[in-house]
């Protein structure tokens, strides 16, 4: 049974006392602000990420967690512990937070943690009393296939090349549209799922898609492309096998510097040699998720108008896998339209700086990103 709840607010009814045992299973992808005693707020938003991973920390004392004798304990970047957490706040038998002593950071004394969110958008958070939930148009009872490709579209959309050529029986993926045109949703090709959301942007529109019941986190991979970018089924096939082949958590397909392709970023380049390159970023533009990442990414989507800066984040709150995050050179994307042509890059800085502070990131400039 899972012992966490998502609520920050402890109740007047809640309890401090031993803590209860935890297990690897309960604490994985959980989300946690941390204090000191002494010292007060070190981190807004702190991830116990996959594989013992410590996501959106930036501090020597914070490199691994795992469960051991029942505990969370943290360990620093020599191996060392550095908080043993043995002491719980409870409500209705579910954690609400967590204490013990260590040092981090210097910093010797008791350390607590509490359950919480990912932050509200510190520029146009959606009020509290507005559902964000899609409605599909469009829909199949079950999955038909493992992966999943949902790519926000209006009429000028470029996804119906993909399907060209590539018949169903040979496809590993299947497909959903998010509409934003005003118009009647006009597609180029079937889709398995359909959802009309007039003028949303991007991860707007994929937050309100991927609601907590959505049918879509019954796949196990996800590829978030935009619609203007010129791929073979095949390819994306490709895309997905290597994905799985891999273990990746993070990854998209490299992107061709031909005539009429507008790479955003040299670090995303096709390389000739081609393989799978194990790189610190993958952008906003076409990324793909394993289902356990973008569970813990997707609370950044919500009110993100122009998705600037997300995608330094993501890695952050994966704890930085540096062997479950790569740039696939055997698959090359064309990006038909430049960088900046549908917002104002001037504010969507200013959104990404927001951002940044709202979550406590650092941020650290990455060759080969501009």
């Amino acid at each position: 049974m899972n012992m966490f709840i998502h609520d920050t607010a402890a109740p007047a009814a809640s309890e401090w006392g031993v803590a209860p045992a935890v297990t690897t299973a309960d604490l994985t992808g959980s989300f946690w602000q941390l204090s000191s005693l002494d010292a007060g707020l070190l981190s807004p938003f702190l991830v116990l990420a996959p594989e013992g991973r410590i996501g959106n920390a930036f501090d020597p004392s914070l490199q691994y967690w795992h469960a051991f004798q029942d505990r969370l304990c943290l360990v620093n970047a020599r191996g060392e512990l550095s908080v043993i957490f043995n002491t719980a706040q409870t409500e209705n038998g579910a954690i609400t937070g967590l204490a013990g002593r260590g040092n981090i950071g210097g910093i010797s004394g008791v350390f607590m943690l509490g359950r919480t969110q990912h932050p509200a958008h510190p520029i146009h958070p959606t009020p509290a009393d507005v559902e964000r939930k899609a409605t599909f148009l469009v829909q199949p009872e079950r999955p038909l296939r493992p992966n999943l490709v949902v790519v926000p579209a209006n009429a000028q959309t470029l996804h119906g090349h993909w399907l060209e050529n590539l018949p169903d029986t040979k496809r590993s993926w299947d497909l959903c549209v998010g509409y934003y045109g005003t118009e009647r949703p006009f597609l180029p090709a079937p889709a398995e799922y359909l959802a009309h959301l007039p003028q949303k942007r991007k991860f707007m529109l994929l937050a309100d898609l991927f609601h907590a019941e959505s049918p879509l986190w019954d796949y196990e991979r996800i590829w978030l492309p935009d619609d203007d970018l010129m791929v073979t089924g095949e390819e994306i096939n490709l895309m997905f096998h290597l994905s799985r082949m891999h273990g990746l958590d993070l990854c998209q397909p490299a992107i061709t510097d031909a005539p009429g392709s507008h790479p955003n970023h040299p670090i995303t380049i096709k390389r000739a040699a081609g393989g799978v390159r194990h790189e610190p970023f993958v952008e906003i533009m076409c990324p793909l998720f394993s289902r356990r990442a973008l569970k813990i990414c997707i609370g950044s989507f919500k009110d993100s108008v122009s998705g600037y800066g997300l995608d330094h984040l993501w890695p952050s709150f994966l704890g930085k896998p540096h062997g479950r995050m790569a740039i696939l050179d055997d698959i090359g994307v064309a990006h038909t339209r430049p960088i900046g042509a549908t917002y104002n890059i001037a504010a969507a800085i200013g959104e990404q700086n927001a951002t940044f502070r709202g979550y406590g990131f650092r941020y650290e400039p990455i060759p080969g990103v501009r």
